[in-house]
């Protein structure tokens, strides 16, 4: 069976360079197009939907077993966190805590997303944005940018379930337009009934309790137009994540996510008609919904100050970058201190111009 992707030319191991969207030998130089390059008996081929062909619900094709590459799946003994990755890239710590407690396994359970998007940013590319990105920070703590803390950077192919939602927009109530004669204000009162079929597609949920939600809302969006049917080829030198939320236990935030964007939709057709509007009567709702499991690229960072843990991310395929930063209290006694010795230089000079002027 074979278990990674190799070089035609000598035999390595070939990686993704995420900068040139190429696999690179870094035996021999040679690069090649993943696509060009034929998937070996024993690796996942990610099926082609024909064009009549409606994709399947996550949850069904989750439950089709194929025959998998050999995997490798790290499982950190300090958070229980599971990546998944090709046999031949090691793990040195914990994504998610920086724990160096992992245990390598081979891959005994099925994995097989549907559909990702490869990263289009490379290693140095997330650390060159990680380093831009503390910088701005006011009080982040000395040595915060240090080695120790951009080694742990790690290319992620993150779980989402990608949700299409069907929507029933149907709402009533009474708009006004506000005129002025003069200094004179006229109101002309209307009624409006709003109706329509909405739909979304691709609306993306991290299916990973982990990681926070509003981090990976905060890199959004990103591009589906480059969503691909799951490739091996574009696994080799990243990790994979793998979902602990099934899209029933998403359902809740998928539903809200549509009836906000309902919410939007009727607000920004009513704003564009009248000053003012009152909704009487919303029996908008959610026809229905499907998930589909796909890996997205994130760039993620996950550090500890001060025994509690700082997150950064970066989208793999745009650049956006989110996060928090830790606040130094020693910075911030020091700035303290420094603007009351400054203070305290200002209010002698004006006390000596002061007793100047009175001793004449």
């Amino acid at each position: 069976m074979a278990d990674t992707i190799k070089c035609p030319n000598c035999g390595s191991n070939l990686t993704l360079n995420a900068d040139t969207q190429m696999l690179d030998c870094p035996n021999c130089g040679s690069s090649f197009d993943p696509k060009s390059l034929a998937i070996t008996v024993g690796e996942l081929e990610a099926k082609q939907p024909e064009p009549s062909e409606q994709p399947q619900p996550a949850q069904q094709q989750a439950e089709q077993t194929q025959e998998v590459p050999e995997q490798t799946e790290f499982v950190c003994n300090a958070c229980g966190a599971k990546l998944v990755t090709d046999a031949h890239t090691s793990a040195t710590f914990c994504a998610f805590c920086g724990s160096p407690a992992l245990v390598g396994k081979r891959l005994t359970d099925q994995f097989q997303p549907q559909y990702m998007i490869p990263f289009k940013y490379s290693r140095s590319s997330a650390e060159a944005a990680f380093i831009k990105w503390a910088g701005k920070g006011k009080w982040t703590p000395f040595g915060f940018v240090s080695k120790k803390n951009v080694e742990k950077m790690t290319g992620l192919y993150v779980p989402f379930w990608l949700f299409n939602i069907n929507a029933t927009l149907d709402a009533h109530g009474t708009g006004d337009k506000v005129h002025y004669r003069g200094d004179d204000e006229i109101i002309e009162t209307y009624t409006f009934d709003r109706n329509a079929k909405l739909s979304w597609n691709h609306v993306p949920l991290d299916g990973e309790t982990r990681i926070d939600d509003a981090l990976m809302e905060a890199i959004e969006p990103f591009d589906f137009n480059a969503l691909i049917p799951y490739d091996y080829r574009y696994l080799p030198g990243f990790y994979a994540d793998r979902y602990d939320q099934s899209p029933q236990d998403l359902a809740g935030r998928a539903t809200k996510r549509g009836m906000d964007g309902i919410d939007k939709s009727l607000k920004g057709s009513l704003k564009g008609t009248f000053d003012r509007f009152n909704i009487k009567q919303n029996n908008s709702k959610i026809d229905a919904m499907e998930a589909n499991y796909a890996l997205l690229p994130v760039w993620f960072l996950a550090y500890k100050y001060r025994n509690k843990f700082y997150y950064f991310a970066m989208n793999g395929q745009t650049g956006e970058v989110a996060g928090q930063l830790p606040v130094s209290p020693v910075k911030k006694m020091m700035f303290f201190f420094i603007v009351l010795g400054i203070l305290a230089v200002i209010t002698r000079f004006v006390l000596g111009l002061i007793m100047r002027g009175f001793w004449g």
